[in-house]
């Protein structure tokens, strides 16, 4: 229920900040979508997830705890976006 909330609200707020760059809206809409919906395990021992850029700013600003654990989900998602971009608009130049 909570993520489906979340997801459509990160849409939402991805759409407002791709509207600042109207030359770049489907790209800047993708990336930033894939930043706020990547889920990182919030414990190593638990199995419930989170997005991981929330949890890595609450491990830092609340738990005062350094720890880059939960943006490695990240790490595999950013580029994969922008190769899905990429792969994307080499199709449009080719084919329309």
């Amino acid at each position: 229920m909570y993520w489906t909330i979340y997801i459509i609200s990160s849409l939402l707020i991805c759409s407002v900040i791709a509207t600042i760059n109207k030359n770049y809206y489907s790209e800047t809409l993708v990336l930033s979508f894939v930043i706020f919906i990547t889920p990182a395990q919030i414990d190593i021992l638990n199995l419930d997830y989170a997005p991981s850029l929330f949890t890595f700013l609450f491990n830092v600003i609340l738990e005062q705890n350094l720890s880059l654990r939960p943006l490695r989900p990240l790490v595999i998602s950013i580029p994969a976006s922008i190769l899905f971009i990429l792969v994307v608009r080499i199709f449009k130049r080719k084919f329309f």
